[in-house]
């Protein structure tokens, strides 16, 4: 839809525009009540949640973590019991005020308040410095007592009012608070949670929580009827969350500070417990230091195996030597070995080589003072063994031809260095035996020691672990210390204006809506109409060229000079036709113009009388041929002009019976020039007009220029098809108010193989708004300021300059 046609539909119809959005503006003010008075306060709380605290250095700004931390914040805000301590701190406030003051209460609020308050009530209402007996002290002695309660950082003392003593001020507060929890038909639990307009829950929760954008910055805003209710309300608001929210973060952090103390304690029992039962099992297997300890045996047994086998293979070959030496003595060998001494001697030297070795073997000053002893005996032995020997042998050479001597002293260095080696090896047996008794001791020892020393570790570990946990949660209550100190940035202040109310923007709104929605219904409505309409419309749903069209004959056509459009849309509407005709020239001298209908009423007659009278003026010669069938005469009730339409500014739609272009064509005609014809059984074989005026016995006494003939509907009447195969031109005439259907459609379809494309239309009856596309402006009488605001909106600033 083009902006102009949209600007033609608005001037259409505006004062439907305006009367709609006017009545829904009048309603809604008729239907909202006149707002009482309300006034709006704020409060800014810095929080340092998100900067966070000074102690911990490291700590990196977590979003999730911030954001989860204000929602806490503003759920401990918004929680019942904050708003329940609001509501009874305010109520408190108010029952202790002696008289009405503005910067707390308005008068006509105080009286109010007197009057609905029961007497009973102020029996709770602290008046000395002692509790009323009546109030369980078990419901007063709460987390925080009235000693300990930090009012001064939060509430700022300058908001609360002097005539009040702050120590009654507590206790009334808690004197109500415990009769409210008391039960659920005292007056303090009706107020609170019915709807009173200051001290109930309801009114309470409108308090607004937000935080300003990124910031630490908190803002509490609360709008009610009374402003310095409004004020107090924020204040104490302001005490109670900086209060609840400190109390929440610091037991929360207490508590971890003392489970992490208790679970230390437990930590150290088992790490001390686990220390005594390694002390236990070292003093119990001698041991000072295992590791080293096992190490040191181990390296002296191994010293000891190479030195013991060592000496084992020495031994085997001193006594291969000796046993050879004696086979070499021989006889000898035999006579010294049964000598009793010898042997006697030889035996005492073997044990006194083993107790050299034994002492030796001790390592101590004692051990070697012994030695040295027994080696004097063994050096004596020796001689005497040799002393004895040399008397048994009185030869000095043995068997093999060497000197006795040489050999006796060599077997002998050999039996002496056997007995040596043999004592040794005794003791190192014995010395294996007690490596092996010691190895017994130290194995399972090592496997007790690490499965102790494991104990030991994991017992450590978790003492330090939790050592360091006591740490961070000592290093936590502090950070929440600092960071739960809630400050009041920007208290809240006395509204001295009201907040203008909405009731001017839901009027404003109510009309904006009407208004849309009536030029919506508007717009749907010409967007939906299927109806002919104009000649452009008929030649887009007809798909045939338009001839012309008629206007609508309105009784009261307003400002329009209707004669001069009628005129002029007749000697263009004759004008088309006659240039048709010159175009689709068919050689016959007498045109033949048949007007036709789908339906009846579609007003041929009229459409065909006029154009004939139209060229009659002109000075052609017309002849009209209309049927004899009797018509449905056109119904001329004198209605008046409806009352709506004449409130709503519309045109008067009523028709003007008496105007002339309305008038039967044979009044304005000659007899000569108007003639009736019978349909009948002839009729339907004619193929030209002058059988149809044979067929009636009509003479005419001149030539015509154009003969035009008018057809019954189309829809309920056949029709001559020679007739129409020759005739040279045929108009079809519709009304614009009309639909067109598939029986039109079907009607015509069936027509046009025999007229072609010598078939027009003419559209009868449109609005004269769609007349403007044919003859532009219409003329009627418009002022000058009409006229420049209509060519404003068709952007013609310049059409009256002249080239």
């Amino acid at each position: 839809m083009k902006i102009i046609e949209l600007i033609r539909l608005i001037l259409k119809h505006w004062v439907l525009l305006i009367i709609v959005p006017l009545v829904l503006a009048l309603l809604v003010i008729k239907l909202t009540k006149e707002p009482k008075l309300s006034y709006s306060s704020k409060t800014i709380l810095y929080t340092g949640i998100a900067t966070g605290s000074s102690i911990e250095m490291d700590k990196s700004f977590n979003y999730f973590a911030t954001n989860t931390a204000f929602d806490n914040l503003i759920n401990i805000i918004k929680s019942r019991e904050t708003q329940e301590e609001v509501a009874i701190r305010l109520l408190s406030q108010h029952l202790l005020l002696p008289k009405a003051d503005p910067k707390f209460i308005s008068p006509k609020l105080f009286a109010e308040l007197k009057k609905k308050i029961p007497a009973y009530l102020y029996s709770y209402v602290s008046k000395n410095s002692s509790p009323i007996a009546i109030i369980d002290s078990a419901s007063i002695n709460n987390t925080d007592s009235l000693a300990n309660k930090d009012t001064s950082a939060a509430y700022n003392i300058v908001l609360f009012p002097t005539a009040i003593n702050r120590m009654q001020y507590e206790r009334t507060v808690d004197n109500l608070t415990a009769l409210m929890k008391s039960s659920d038909t005292n007056f303090v639990y009706k107020l609170l949670n019915f709807n009173d307009e200051y001290y109930s829950i309801k009114a309470i929760s409108t308090v607004k929580a937000e935080r300003i954008s990124s910031s630490d910055l908190l803002k509490l805003s609360y709008e009610v009827g009374d402003p310095g209710i409004c004020q107090q309300t924020l204040a104490i608001f302001n005490e109670v969350c900086i209060k609840n929210y400190k109390h929440i973060k610091e037991n929360r952090s207490d508590a971890v500070v003392k489970y992490f103390e208790t679970q230390l304690g437990l930590a150290n029992v088992k790490l001390k417990q686990a220390e005594d039962k390694l002390l236990v099992f070292n003093k119990s297997n001698n041991i000072i230091n295992y590791y080293e300890q096992s190490k040191a045996v181990a390296i002296v047994k191994e010293e000891m195996e190479v030195d013991y086998n060592n000496k084992k293979a020495q031994l085997a070959g001193t006594e291969a030597a000796t046993q050879r030496l004696e086979e070499k003595l021989n006889i000898q060998q035999q006579v010294q070995l049964k000598s009793s001494s010898v042997i006697e001697k030889r035996k005492q030297l073997g044990d006194i080589s083993f107790e050299i070795a034994t002492a030796e073997s001790e390592g101590n000053e004692s051990g070697n003072t012994k030695a040295a002893a027994l080696k004097k005996q063994s050096e004596t032995l020796r001689t005497e063994i040799k002393k004895a020997v040399d008397e048994l042998y009185s030869y000095q050479n043995s068997t093999d031809g060497l000197p006795v001597a040489t050999v006796l002293s060599e077997w002998i260095n050999n039996v002496v260095e056997s007995e040596n080696l043999r004592a040794k090896i005794k003791v190192m047996d014995q010395r294996n035996k007690d490596f092996q008794q010691q190895y017994s001791i130290y194995a399972p020892a090592g496997a007790n020691i690490k499965r102790i020393e494991r104990e030991i570790s994991v017992s450590e570990q978790g003492y330090l672990e939790i050592l360091h946990g006591l740490n961070l949660a000592n290093l936590k209550l502090q950070d929440n210390a600092l960071s739960s100190n809630l400050k009041a940035v920007d208290p809240p202040f006395y509204p001295l204006e009201s907040i203008p109310t909405k009731r001017a923007v839901l009027v404003i709104a109510a009309a904006l809506v009407g208004f849309i929605l009536v030029l919506g219904i508007i717009i749907t409505m010409e967007y939906l109409d299927d109806t002919l309409k104009n000649s452009k419309r008929a030649t887009k749903i007809l798909k045939l060229p338009a001839t012309g069209m008629i206007p609508k004959i309105l009784r009261n056509p307003g400002k329009i000079n209707l004669p001069f459009i009628q005129n002029r849309l007749l000697e263009i509407t004759a004008q088309n036709m006659e240039q048709f005709l010159s175009t689709h020239n068919s050689g016959n001298a007498v045109k033949t113009v048949l007007f036709l209908s789908t339906m009846e009423m579609e007003g041929k007659s009229v459409v065909a009388g006029n154009i004939a009278k139209k060229l009659i003026e002109e000075g052609k010669k017309v002849l009209l041929l209309n049927y004899s069938k009797k018509q449905q005469a056109v119904k001329q009730q004198q209605r008046k002009f409806p009352l709506v339409n004449r409130l709503l500014g519309y045109q008067d739609p009523r028709i003007d019976f008496n105007n002339t272009f309305l008038s039967d064509a044979s009044g304005y005609l000659q007899p000569s020039e108007y003639f009736m014809y019978n349909i009948n059984e002839q009729f339907y074989k004619t193929k030209n007009y002058t059988e149809v005026l044979e067929q009636n016995n009509i003479k005419i006494s001149f030539v015509p220029d154009y003969v035009f003939i008018e057809l019954p509907a189309l829809i309920y009447n056949n029709y001559p098809a020679d007739l129409v195969a020759q005739a040279d031109m045929s108009i079809l005439v519709c009304r614009s108010n009309r639909l067109w259907a598939e029986a039109d459609q079907a009607a015509l379809n069936s027509l046009l193989p025999l007229s072609g494309a010598r078939m027009n239309c003419i559209v009868n009856g449109v609005e004269l708004k769609e007349v403007e596309s044919v003859l532009g402006d219409l003329p009627k009488k418009s002022s000058k300021f009409r006229k420049r605001i209509k060519n404003l909106f068709r952007f013609q600033f310049f059409s009256k300059n002249q080239i």
